[in-house]
């Protein structure tokens, strides 16, 4: 589901579940709409929620900065939170949808260094993006896909 960078939301469904929806007039070959509210959903949770939590959010908490740097931040950007600068990184988290996918990605330039979980010595690991099969996050896109799927398939005249 997620590579170090990237959020990738993918649907499959197995022949029973493809079979049923077919039974009811409903092929799922495009499924954009849910992919979108997905990506919606997670672009303000990983932007909003993960930040005010400094991680917390995805069990994943940032640890502190060090003595020096936390000196030299509160000089010259006093109040800022971890990872919080400018704010162009928290600002910077994009998601595009395909029929059958979401991917949600994060285009600041410095955004890698900080959410790879490759060894490092120097920036301490503080990720931005997870989600789990079965986390609270994984709960929330199958709610999401599953009131797309009842909303088409009342459009369909289905149940």
């Amino acid at each position: 589901m997620a590579d170090a960078t990237r959020v990738h939301i993918n649907i499959s469904g197995d022949k029973d579940v493809v079979a049923m929806l077919g039974s009811v007039g409903l092929e799922v070959k495009d499924m954009q709409p849910a992919m979108q509210d997905v990506g919606k959903y997670l672009k303000g949770f990983f932007s909003g929620e993960v930040f005010a939590s400094r991680g917390g959010a995805i069990g994943e908490r940032w640890p502190r900065l060090s003595t020096k740097y936390a000196a030299w931040k509160a000089r010259k950007y006093p109040g800022r939170p971890v990872l919080v600068r400018t704010g162009v990184m928290q600002k910077s988290f994009t998601y595009k949808s395909k029929p059958l996918q979401v991917t949600i990605s994060n285009k600041a330039a410095h955004f890698v260094y900080h959410q790879s979980d490759a060894p490092r010595t120097l920036i301490p690991y503080r990720p931005m993006m997870k989600v789990e099969d079965g986390d609270e996050r994984y709960q929330q896109i199958v709610r999401i896909i599953n009131s797309r799927l009842a909303q088409t398939i009342k459009e369909k005249g289905g149940a």
